[in-house]
């Protein structure tokens, strides 16, 4: 790296040498990329032909970038890294992290009307007219997010400097802040990314660090092939951060073959820490003609299927498949709406709100002694088929430790999973904040309103067995819509403690199922104050 200008711990910006480095990797690849190790400071804007990241790269073959222990300071709001279309691509070695957060924190001193007061550390230089995009509320004992608090998107209206470090952030809502807590303002929080993979094969990430960025730390799109060792996604040590990355640690949209992670440790995010999907639902505006459709996702976003994949068409009140359909071509029209051709005649009880999952990009999963702790949202998030999770460890996760689920409720995530299986994990203290669901492991589908399925089958073959739950506020695990679910040899251990739904009172609460097995699960004598019974039953199961 020094060949092309990048000195370490020099305090220039390097982002012009790196460029000049990867163009050159380029040229003689495969090869080798060795930061010495040091410091190495680059700026967002400084790459003038791309405003959303600062080291986009396409077609290498036979990449590895190696840190030798080197951290990359980011200064400003930018992504980092953006491959495209690489093969055999390692990245190893390296810290990312940001010399101003992408949020600030600090505690509130004052609430009044529409509006709160944050006396904020200068760690975080505040100045006023700031953009907040969301902000939670945090225990100023524990610094973990509050019991049953706040989470809110889009609410801030604007923020203003009243004294040296101290901001008024001005809602669009009357203030539900309490003045002692601490919060967390995300100034940005999606969109701009450590790493970026999209398109790649046989992609290894090993010995990476991130400390903070104003998105995600590692996001694979449509890859086949993704190990991640050891990555560490935290709060730089010393630095009394709250939070890491403002959203997920890890996120994988639309891959194929094997995905595997070990050994890594992701704390303190503003969302989740692995996310693992098929893609985005299409849903059908209309029919053209018998093979072909114009389709969109329900927010706009784009996650077009290619020529090959096969489709699964559900009707969206059940999202069980009654049908199958292979791509011939695809059409992007305006509007983000898709024009798609299929190989043969679609069938004939198609109707409009019909979903399309991807039944190609279903990539296996192995999760083997990973940690997700002290972060807003789920642990794991699971959205694909043949998935093994063992001995992992989930704790102060505000949401579910584990939740396997597809949904047409928001955001539209596919797909109806099969065969997954969780075992030897702890879940600890889990699902108690304001994105609580309702179980500390679960196995679900939500559809409209945020209802769950009538009628099971969304999911097949799920296996819970030999996890320890410990201490949650609604049920330990839960399960809705499941053909042949499985839960054996779990111990129950103060569940119920806090519930906030009918079903909460229950360890263990099973609805809109078949094949269900219960088997050795052990449920302690002492549960939470709202436990009713060990077992609960819901509409549609079929014992």
């Amino acid at each position: 790296m020094t060949d092309f200008g990048a000195v370490p711990d020099d305090g220039k910006d390097d982002t012009q040498a790196i460029l000049a480095a990867l163009e050159e990797c380029k040229r003689r690849a495969p090869c080798v990329l060795v930061f010495p190790k040091g410091r190495y400071d680059v700026h967002a804007g400084s790459n003038p032909r791309n405003q959303w990241v600062l080291f986009p790269v396409s077609g290498i073959n036979g990449l590895t970038v190696d840190g030798k222990g080197s951290t990359l300071m980011v200064h400003g709001i930018t992504g980092l890294f953006w491959f495209g279309k690489c093969t055999d691509l390692t990245l190893r070695n390296l810290t990312v992290d940001c010399a101003r957060p992408p949020f600030s924190q600090g505690k509130v001193i004052a609430v009044d009307g529409n509006h709160f007061d944050v006396e904020i550390p200068v760690e975080y230089p505040v100045q006023g007219g700031e953009k907040v995009e969301a902000y939670m509320d945090y225990d100023p004992q524990t610094r973990l997010p509050m019991r049953h608090g706040l989470d809110e998107y889009g609410t801030v209206e604007r923020t203003e400097l009243i004294r040296p470090q101290v901001l008024r952030v001005h809602l669009r809502q009357p203030a539900r802040v309490k003045p002692g807590g601490l919060v967390v303002l995300r100034h940005q929080v999606y969109s701009y990314n450590a790493f970026v993979c999209d398109r790649c094969t046989d992609v290894r990430v090993q010995d990476v660090t991130i400390h903070t960025i104003p998105g995600m730390g590692l996001v694979a799109t449509v890859c086949n092939n993704v190990t991640v060792e050891r990555m560490r996604v935290v709060p730089k040590p010393g630095s009394g951060r709250i939070m890491s990355t403002t959203a997920d640690a890890t996120h994988f949209g639309g891959c194929k073959g094997t995905i595997r992670l070990n050994g890594c440790l992701f704390e303190g995010m503003g969302d989740d820490g692995v996310n693992i999907k098929s893609g985005l639902y299409l849903s059908l505006l209309r029919r053209l003609n018998v093979n072909t459709i114009e389709a969109r996702h329900n927010l706009r976003m784009m996650d077009t299927p290619d020529p090959g994949d096969v489709m699964e068409i559900s009707h969206v009140d059940d999202l069980l498949p009654y049908a199958k359909a292979t791509v011939k071509r695809v059409q992007v029209l305006e509007d983000s709406a898709v024009r798609v051709v299929f190989e043969s005649a679609l069938p004939a009880g198609l109707r409009a709100g019909d979903v399309f999952g991807n039944a190609t990009r279903v990539p296996k999963v192995r999760i083997t002694d990973c940690e997700v702790r002290n972060n807003r949202a789920r642990g794991m998030l699971i959205q694909t088929r043949d998935v093994v999770i063992d001995n992992c460890r989930f704790r102060g996760c505000s949401s579910a430790g584990i939740i396997v689920l597809t949904e047409v409720a928001h955001f539209f995530e596919s797909i109806g999973t099969r065969d997954v299986t969780v075992r030897n994990c702890l879940f600890e203290g889990v699902n108690y904040g304001a994105a609580m669901v309702p179980g500390a492991l679960c196995a679900m589908a939500w559809m409209k309103d945020f209802t769950y399925p009538p009628k099971p089958g969304i999911h097949r073959n799920v296996t819970f067995e030999e996890n320890t739950i410990r201490q949650t506020d609604n049920s330990a695990i839960f399960v809705a819509g499941v053909d042949g679910i499985t839960l054996r040899n779990n111990r129950v251990e103060r569940a119920c403690d806090r519930p906030t739904v009918d079903t909460g009172g229950y360890a263990i609460y099973v609805m809109s199922s078949r094949n269900v097995r219960l088997q050795d699960n052990r449920i302690a004598a002492q549960q939470g104050q709202g436990f009713k019974e060990a077992v609960g039953w819901g509409a549609g199961v079929e014992k």
